[in-house]
């Protein structure tokens, strides 16, 4: 293709007086300059995986005289196949923002303040191998940690090995739990969550699961859905969602369920009740695959008859009795009925019990016993691999090999609650902090507890890409790549019925005075004098290719290839052929370099019940010895009063008496922002309000009732205000929420990261009060009331 310099130019988004070099949006490194007003004008492509969030995206990059000018979706990729969401076509502003850092920082001012000055690496790495090596020789390596967001790659791993290498067992990562993932843990000490199959069932129920917007894969459930959404017809698919406001996941579903906040799991145990009553229960999977579901007073048909008949069903949740009827009879009837809960549903009081609600609910409805509808996640052929765990008695993070049913849960469920933990006595005082990957300081609901935990630290050490709102505490910022600059590798996406291994290549080189966190890690263990792998890689790009290795000698699976029919492919296994010709692994990593990645076409096998734990249904009786067992969670949680039963305080928040003009303070994400960083990319903040018409800011829906009965209409301004502050925004009248809550977008109002995002709107999340599920350790989001005051101008 012949490229002008106008078309180029016009690429990057580059006019006028910027053709020089300048512009508005996209910082161009100088030495492009002269390639972009005098090169030949060469197109390439190069192929790689998106880093916007954990789905692992193929994605082929466009490079005109080597330079990046457009991402598009890899079609070969088996995640996306070719599509793109609006984060992933936005990743060049993340490579060229403006506001980048380029050299390492040191602290100049008092915690908190943002005063810096700039030093070399040489003097960065002095300053953290020195506070490393005196923790080894005293013998305190367990006074380092490393707070790291997990992206679903290698380099999480890899952190973990580090923090292992040095001697500490402090590994903290923060991510979102999988679908389902709280409650199956639970339930039958399933982890992570087992795959499921969507084109498998004909009646899919979502409890707060929005699939289209946010994890585990937008693009991967937004194809499929618009493919089912095409058969239902034909196949008579029936998908309901159920949420206290609509979503897209509402939006492309046959049948929207309004109900109350925080509820979602008392709708399952009333749809369970109607289940049990008309003996519409698969007994087979129940009879061989459970235990103490007929346990006499205290069995699970005991807990729903007590306290979840329809009636008190509606009462609590809102749905009418006759509509919890309905739903229960569906589902049950269905000859694959599945459900799902995530989302917003882990994100209040109730997260874990709602999700053991559902979890039951599949067990109940003969959804375990559909035919290839739960999958098996196959283990990739390099061996266990450790996993982050809490102790829920002693607070004690680890590595493990496996998760002890009775004792751990996942490290990441209760991270941001880091501070308490060490307030409480369960982490020892820490020396040394490294920060990765995630921005504590803006995404929790607590911030003072951090605020005071990290100027405690003396040595805090954050990798950043922009300076963000956790900076001003850390001690030393360490200027990092973005993912079009490093090497990583994509993990299979949870709960996906397929094994996934995305590439994650350079597209170009870092930028001047940037390195990738992997490189960094490797030579400061290599100055601190600890041997972080046996294999001794010398770079990070070196682990992924070691790591690679098992993969191909297994045999198993391919790199991603063309249209090649799983029919045709199978066959050709039959035989004893392959897609590709390989004979030597260093075929195989130049074809992973070409294609972007490997993939194990054939779904994951059914999901074998004999062979695991049975399932536990909920009790009162296991409520009440969880909530002693895992005390150490309930911060801020009154203790139970006279003899309301402990499932029950659960609910508490719930069943509260509204309070005249006051809202459930509901923060949601968005496709254009889930974790927050989207408010840095300018595309990104120009489109993220597209529906309501609000741009470069949040907003507030509010149910038209509820306006009407304020005297509000669209587009005025209104004051919410809660105990922790308050904040002013648009109004949107919209039926899609319930009349009891304000839902208002997440992902605005940082105090930092750059000149896109710093001090536009606000973050809803800083006028939560600070209130955990005790079962799980998650921070609520769906417990906050708040005022409303119409703004007069």
């Amino acid at each position: 293709m012949k490229i002008t310099r106008r078309n180029f130019l016009q690429m990057l988004g580059i006019t006028g007086v910027a053709a020089g070099g300048i512009s508005q949006v996209w910082a161009i490194p100088d030495q492009w300059v002269e390639k972009l007003q005098y090169g030949p004008r060469i197109e390439t492509w190069k192929v790689s995986t998106c880093g916007q969030c954990p789905a692992g995206c193929g994605i082929r990059v466009r490079l005109i005289d080597e330079i990046p000018v457009r991402i598009f979706g890899n079609p070969i990729a088996p995640v996306n196949s070719g599509f793109t969401c609006p984060m992933g076509e936005a990743g060049l502003e993340l490579l060229y923002h403006p506001d980048r850092i380029r050299q390492p920082m040191r602290r100049k001012g008092k915690k908190g303040e943002s005063s810096w000055e700039p030093i070399s690496w040489k003097e960065a790495f002095g300053q953290m191998s020195q506070g490393l090596q005196g923790l080894v020789k005293k013998k305190q390596a367990d006074r380092f940690g490393f707070f790291f967001g997990d992206r679903n790659t290698l380099l999480t791993h890899f952190a973990g090995d580090f923090v292992t290498r040095m001697g500490s067992t402090n590994f903290f990562p923060w991510r979102a739990p999988g679908i389902n993932e709280l409650g199956f843990w639970q339930a039958f000490g399933e982890y992570p969550p087992l795959a499921f199959d969507l084109e498998k069932t004909d009646y899919l129920l979502t409890f707060g699961t929005n699939l289209l917007e946010g994890p585990p894969s937008p693009v991967y459930f937004n194809r499929l859905y618009g493919k089912l959404k095409e058969s239902r017809p034909r196949t008579g698919l029936k998908v309901v969602h159920v949420d206290a406001r609509m979503s897209q996941a509402g939006k492309n579903a046959t049948e929207w369920i309004q109900v109350r906040p925080g509820s979602l799991g008392a709708l399952a145990l009333g749809m369970a009740y109607v289940i049990l009553r008309d003996k519409n229960f698969d007994d087979d999977f129940i009879t061989r695959y459970s235990q103490d579901f007929r346990g006499g007073k205290e069995d699970f048909p005991n807990l729903v008859s007590r306290y979840y008949p329809p009636d008190k069903v509606s009462a609590i949740t809102g749905v009418p009795p006759e509509t919890v009827l309905r739903l229960a009879r569906e589902f049950s009837a269905a000859k694959a009925p599945l459900a799902l809960s995530g989302g917003v549903s882990d994100r209040s009081e109730t997260a874990l019990f709602t999700q053991w609600a559902v979890a039951s609910l599949n067990a109940l409805s003969g959804s375990f016993s559909a035919k290839g509808l739960w999958r098996e996640p196959v283990p990739l052929p390099w061996g266990p691999t450790p996993v982050p765990s809490v102790n829920a008695r002693t607070g004690a993070f680890s590595l493990k090999p496996q998760l002890a049913p009775e004792s751990d849960l996942p490290a990441h469920w209760t991270s941001e609650e880091l501070p308490h933990l060490r307030s409480a006595g369960k982490l020892p005082d820490l020396s040394m902090l490294m920060i990765a990957q995630v921005d504590p300081l803006y995404l929790t609901t607590d911030r003072k507890p951090w605020q005071e935990w990290l100027s405690r630290i003396p040595q805090v050490v954050q990798f950043a890409t922009l300076i963000d709102d956790t900076s001003p505490y850390a001690d030393l910022v360490l200027p990092t790549t973005t993912y079009l600059e490093q090497w990583d590798m994509a993990l299979p996406v949870p709960n996906l019925p397929f094994s996934q291994l995305g590439l994650q290549q350079p597209i170009v080189p870092p930028l001047n005075g940037i390195r990738p966190i992997g490189d960094v890690l490797l030579q400061l263990a290599t100055e601190t004098g600890v041997t972080l792998l046996p294999e001794k890689p010398k770079s990070y790009s070196g682990y992924i290719e070691t790591r690679m290795k098992p993969i191909f000698a297994s045999g198993k699976g391919t790199p991603y290839f063309e249209a090649v029919s799983l029919q045709f492919l199978g066959e050709m296994r039959k035989r004893g052929w392959q897609v590709y010709s390989y004979p030597a692994f260093a075929d195989f990593w130049r074809l992973l370099q070409e294609k972007g990645g490997w993939w194990d076409p054939g779904e994951y096998p059914e999901a074998e019940w004999k062979k695991r734990k049975k399932f536990a249904f909920p009790t009162v009786a296991r409520f009440e010895a969880l909530l002693k067992e895992r005390a150490l969670l309930s911060h801020g949680r009154e203790t139970q009063k006279g003899d309301t039963p402990l499932h029950a305080l659960l609910e508490a928040p719930i069943r509260k008496t509204e309070i005249a003009d006051s809202f459930l303070l509901s923060p949601f994400t968005t496709l254009m922002n889930m974790t927050g960083e989207g408010a840095s990319q300018p595309l990104l903040q120009e489109i993220s309000g597209l529906i309501p018409r609000v741009y470069w800011g949040p907003w507030a829906e509010m149910h038209p009732e509820r306006a009407k009965r304020l005297s509000l209409k669209d587009g005025d301004l209104i004051r919410v205000v809660s105990r922790r502050g308050s904040v002013t925004l648009p109004v949107k009248v919209v039926p899609t929420v319930s009349s009891e809550i304000l839902g208002v977008p997440f992902g605005y109002g940082h105090k930092e990261s750059g000149r896109y995002a710093k001090n536009i709107g606000t973050n809803p999340v800083a006028l939560i009060d600070p209130l955990v599920d005790p079962l799980s350790g998650r921070a609520s989001w769906q417990s906050t009331q708040v005022r409303v005051e119409k703004v007069t101008k």
